[in-house]
């Protein structure tokens, strides 16, 4: 047996670990929440046309099989023939349901799409791979400057850590957002590169440790290792100056530099979504509650429906994340328009719809 052809894959392509730690960090949230993407289900998809067609579940299965199919063979063979179904299938699915836009899955698809374009350039593959990571803990913190996150935090805080002097928990509160968009500008300097890498794995070892006590996150645990992984892997000991990775020689990189760095800015004004602004547990995000008028429209619901109607005071109302949450294993992608689509979807079943949405 010729053992250089055997182990080509693992001594002369480093970036095959990032590929296949990729595959594995999409597969097990797959796993966890197969649900999702299966059209014919509990929860209502929400596509971004109308009247798209919706697939049968045999169709279902066969655009899972293939999309798992190109990602394996994609980890030994980074090529356009096994990247681009992984993309675009991918693509497909959102257009049906918008609820599959979470970060565990959409930073997922980013790095095959850079490692797909630039699979003859591993450094420039690299540079994109480095502007997804730069973006996503940059405007992860800056997104976190809002009231609604400082009184959250803080009162979580005072349940949690009582015994701390209000001014220490008020100062860490009002640092925190300054503290993790810090690490993503660690990120961008040689000299303080592995300081951020290091901080970075101290963050979310925290956060998985408290997903652990309370019992929930689990789908967010294989993205937030494969970040760690590819953080330690790719950029630890490697010199990568900031001239080299805000460099756009390369038109195509100019898209990463856009979806990592500056669409993310416009969320502050309402033009770009929360959740692909990188606005993670920043209070930004409203989440939404549907609430009936009219007690007699209850009885109108099918029984799939009506099992998550709670009643809070003699108002009836679905908490949609709860809803959602037990359908599906997810929350809901947090944008109005998505709200009012599955409010439309529920008004559906009634004869005079008279619901309304209230956020929290």
């Amino acid at each position: 047996m010729n053992t250089n052809v055997t182990l080509k894959p693992f001594k002369g392509d480093k970036l095959f670990w990032v590929r296949l730690f990729a595959f594995f960090a999409f597969l097990i949230p797959l796993i966890i929440s197969p649900r999702v993407w299966i059209s014919e289900r509990l929860f209502p998809l929400v596509s971004v046309f109308e009247n798209l067609p919706i697939p049968s579940l045999s169709v279902d299965i066969a655009l899972i099989l293939i999309f798992l199919v190109s990602f394996i063979i994609f980890v030994f063979k980074p090529s356009w023939k096994f990247g681009l179904p992984i993309v675009l299938i991918y693509v497909f699915w959102v257009l049906l349901d918008q609820n599959r836009i979470q970060p565990f899955y959409f930073e997922i698809i980013f790095m095959v799409l850079a490692l797909t374009m630039f699979r003859e350039n591993p450094k420039v593959a690299k540079q994109c791979i480095l502007l997804i990571l730069v973006g996503t803990y940059f405007w992860s913190g800056m997104h976190k400057c809002n009231t609604v996150f400082f009184e959250k935090w803080a009162n979580g805080l005072t349940k949690r850590i009582p015994f701390v002097p209000s001014w220490m928990r008020l100062t860490f509160t009002y640092a925190v957002p300054f503290l993790e968009a810090s690490f993503g500008v660690f990120l961008v300097f040689t000299k303080t590169r592995k300081f951020g890498i290091w901080l970075i794995t101290i963050m979310h070892a925290i956060i998985l440790t408290t997903f652990l006590i309370e019992g929930y996150g689990y789908v967010v645990f294989p993205m937030t290792l494969f970040n760690v992984f590819v953080l330690f892997y790719l950029f630890y000991n490697k010199s990568f100056s900031p001239k080299e990775l805000f460099s756009l020689k390369h038109p195509k990189a100019v898209l990463f530099f856009l979806i990592a760095i500056i669409f993310p800015f416009f969320n502050f004004f309402g033009l770009y979504d929360h959740i692909l602004a990188f606005s993670y547990f920043s209070g930004k995000p409203k989440y939404c509650k549907v609430y009936f008028s009219a007690n007699k429209d209850i009885e109108a619901l099918p029984s799939h429906i009506r099992y998550n109607v709670r009643n809070d005071q003699g108002k009836y109302y679905i908490d949609l994340n709860e809803w959602s949450g037990r359908t599906i294993g997810l929350l809901v992608y947090p944008e109005e328009r998505v709200y009012r689509n599955i409010q439309k979807h529920i008004n559906g079943y009634l004869d005079a719809p008279n619901t309304y949405l209230e956020f929290y």
